[in-house]
């Protein structure tokens, strides 16, 4: 097996692409114990150095997916959405998706969200939800009722995908010769539950295309692949939507869809240009403040308005508002009017049950 691994490293060396049948394989043996770990260092040192073509992330995305533990939650997908980011930005920004998710579910859409604890942050989404007395749920009986009654469940990543384990130390090793490989941007991709639409945000730019083609050909309805940039730190780069200077957007399976990569600035969802700093973020305890503080509408103007910005698209994406007029209307009107506080004490009385 380790043979195998090895001869498809040095046809990718070669400049190779890997076909359908060799993605399938190589993945199995990627996620196998069995396999010696420097040959999987070296296939992913050598696919990173090749660089990935659209075909084989999505054929990858493909493989792992059906590793992956299924939560059965079918009858909620085709209407749910998903909304998160690569990470890897390392702007220190708060967990804008997440409490966006929450948001949005309190606005009347099915979330599904997949998510980890802290790994390139200080503040994981996991680990937020959790401060807020959201269990990390594995039962699909619970994940089932939590759609029903709170139109809200999260998928812890690591449950769902225990075959991920035992690649942790081989991703160690890579990171430590600064190896960026393809599963610094898998995770968002591998949402099990395959919800119907999905706002992902993305470290660089240069992956919009990739992972736009990515969702579509593997059962993603529509939605918005989206990369942030800050007009008062031109080297700050956000996965997520901004107020704080332009956001680059490609779309997938919209009825304007194009291969062209949109431009938009927050004027385009009726916000004004913000600093970036008021989008920061910090440990659990800080970013638990913060929380509150945009229940209390005391929270940084533009961390506001990039809510509003997340929301607004969520809402319109999923076919909740026909108009992005509507999602911002509908966002503000759950965040300003206590809707979302509201919910967030029916969450709170469902899991104690």
């Amino acid at each position: 097996m380790n043979n195998i691994l090895l001869d498809c490293a040095s046809s990718l060396e070669s400049g190779n692409n890997l076909d359908s049948s060799q993605i399938l394989t190589t993945a199995s043996l990627l996620v196998d114990e069995s396999v010696d770990a420097r040959s999987k260092q070296l296939f992913l040192k050598n696919l990173a150095g090749k660089g990935e073509t659209n075909a084989e992330f999505s054929g990858f995305v493909s493989a792992f997916r059906s590793f992956a533990k299924n939560p059965r939650l079918e009858e909620f997908s085709n209407r749910a959405i998903d909304l998160c980011g690569t990470g890897g930005d390392r702007s220190g920004s708060f967990n804008i998706s997440t409490f966006v998710s929450l948001l949005v579910a309190a606005g009347g859409v099915p979330v599904i969200k997949h998510g980890n604890r802290s790994i390139s942050s200080n503040c994981g989404s996991a680990d937020l939800l959790e401060a807020l007395e959201i269990p990390l749920e594995t039962d699909t009986e619970k994940l089932r009722s939590s759609l029903g009654h709170l139109n809200f469940c999260f998928l812890f990543a690591p449950y769902f995908h225990p075959a991920f384990k035992c690649l942790a130390p081989v991703r160690k090793e890579l990171a430590k010769e600064g190896i960026i490989t393809l599963f610094n941007r898998l995770g968002p991709c591998l949402n099990p539950a395959t919800p119907a639409y999905q706002i992902l945000g993305v470290y660089d730019p240069a992956y919009l295309e990739q992972i736009a083609h990515t969702l579509s050909m593997n059962g993603s309805k529509s939605g918005w692949i989206v990369h942030g940039k800050t007009t008062d730190d031109s080297s700050r780069k956000m996965d997520e939507l901004t107020a704080c200077g332009p956001n680059l957007i490609r779309s997938y399976g919209m009825d304007d869809e194009s291969d062209e990569i949109l431009t938009l600035h927050p004027n385009h969802w009726d916000q004004a240009t913000f600093p970036s700093n008021d989008l920061q973020g910090g440990s659990l305890e800080k970013n638990l403040l913060i929380f509150k503080a945009l229940l209390d509408g005391e929270a940084p103007e533009g961390l506001r308005s990039s809510i509003i910005i997340n929301a607004a698209s969520a809402f319109w994406i999923a076919g909740k508002a026909e108009s992005m007029s509507e999602g911002i209307d509908l966002a503000e009107r759950v965040l300003d009017q206590g809707i979302l506080s509201k919910w967030l004490s029916k969450v709170k009385e469902f899991f104690s049950k």
